[in-house]
């Protein structure tokens, strides 16, 4: 089958890291990991697994992340390379197989926890509903991988051909629910995630920085998952200051305006010192770094009050250096959101996926798809997701379903 393999070279990674933001479209060059190849098609760890045929699979920033080697080598011993990329896909059952029918419509929630690998008893992180932080990932009946699309043993959506799923990853996709829309709802339940662990209250201001696909999706979780009062959003191009407006920030603030107009919005005070950023005393109670760099981390730290809380969703790059002080001036508190699991919402558990799925129809999380490229195209698509916020584009996403 064809596919996007991406192969561990340490070379490569070197090359990656040093060149890939001075050489234009060196990570999808003939000197990249990642290459387009005929591999076979994933074997079946267990029986009870199911064999899947993505339809669309999305480009998520950790993808870039990895190609460009910006992504931290933390997870390089999580992985097992040479595997096929993409873990934010929608595709459909190929046979019948653990209750579900050929033909079926699922979104695949990449996690591999001991559920998925067969281990048990589970880890104390599974058995509490929280999988993705799972303390396994290296062990059981399939390879070492932290999610789908990062496992030589499961295949990947960026494929023409299968991958391999365990039932335990499988969520049938509602009929009012298109591919467009299916496609997000890897990243849309992370910003659910993310929403319901910070929780902020009616009375409290909410800061989002950042309106990638990301920032804006936690926007949406805030306002329509929880007590949120005032939500303002810093954005920087046209088509997110849009969609974050539509998708219900109060306010939306351009980033040149951090610490200009930003802190009068919150109410806060700015002082200027003799080097380096000005220190902001005041500021929100909760602000979600969307981003994952030194810089708008720094920023969010800044710009959140004494005892407030910064949640950190953006994946942040290998290269992070930042001013603590206004961390620990201000005794804020910095909380890493990583991925999802089962939550706490309104008396019920129930998992970010299944609460992503029920609020996508809401927000017209399908609107926000788009371009489409064929897997042949990869290079074109790739630029295309790094240039998203510039071209307007929230989630740029591979289209296999004209290669049935």
């Amino acid at each position: 089958m064809l596919a996007l393999r991406y192969k561990k070279s340490v070379p490569r990674y070197l090359l990656m890291r040093a060149g890939a933001k001075r050489v234009k479209n060196l990570d999808t060059s003939s000197v990249s990991p990642l290459q387009l190849v005929n591999v076979p098609e994933p074997k079946l760890p267990t029986g009870e697994w199911v064999r899947v045929r993505p339809l669309l699979s999305g480009i998520c920033g950790s993808d870039l992340g990895t190609l460009s080697a910006e992504s931290s080598p933390y997870f390089s011993p999580l992985t097992s390379p040479p595997f096929v990329m993409g873990h934010e896909v929608v595709g459909e059952v190929v046979e019948e197989n653990s209750g579900f029918s050929a033909g079926e419509r699922v979104v695949v929630e990449p996690a591999l926890g001991c559920g998925t690998r067969g281990i048990s008893p589970p880890c104390a992180y599974c058995a509490s509903g929280r999988y993705a932080l799972c303390i396994n990932v290296t062990m059981g009946d399939i390879s070492a991988g932290i999610q789908t699309g990062f496992c030589g043993d499961t295949g990947g959506g960026w494929s023409e051909g299968t991958l391999v799923a365990h039932p335990l990853q499988l969520h049938r996709v509602p009929e009012d629910v298109p591919d467009e829309a299916a496609v997000s709802i890897e990243p849309l339940a992370c910003a659910v995630h993310a929403a319901l662990r910070a929780s902020p209250g009616p009375d409290e201001t909410t800061l989002v920085v950042g309106a990638g696909s990301v920032g804006l999706f936690v926007v949406a979780a805030l306002r329509n998952l929880t007590n949120a009062g005032r939500i303002l959003c810093v954005a920087k191009h046209g088509r997110q200051r849009e969609e974050a407006l539509r998708l219900g920030a109060d306010e939306v603030v351009h980033p040149r305006e951090t610490y200009g107009w930003l802190p009068q919005a919150l109410g806060a005070k700015v002082h200027r010192p003799e080097l380096g950023k000005p220190v902001v005393i005041g500021g929100a109670d909760v602000t979600f770094e969307c981003v994952g760099a030194s810089g708008t981390i720094e920023d969010a730290t800044r710009l959140t009050r004494s005892e407030g809380v910064v949640a950190l969703v953006g994946m942040p790059a290998a290269r992070t250096s930042l001013d603590l002080t206004p961390l620990w001036h201000a005794e804020v508190t910095l909380a890493g959101t990583y991925a999802y699991g089962i939550e706490e919402y309104r008396g019920e558990r129930i998992t970010s996926f299944e609460l992503a799925l029920h609020l996508a129809p809401e927000i017209g999380l399908e609107t926000m798809v788009g371009p489409r490229f064929d897997l042949r195209q990869y290079r074109e698509a790739i630029a295309a997701a790094r240039a998203a916020g510039r071209e307007g584009h929230v989630k740029v996403v591979f289209d296999h379903r004209g290669a049935a």
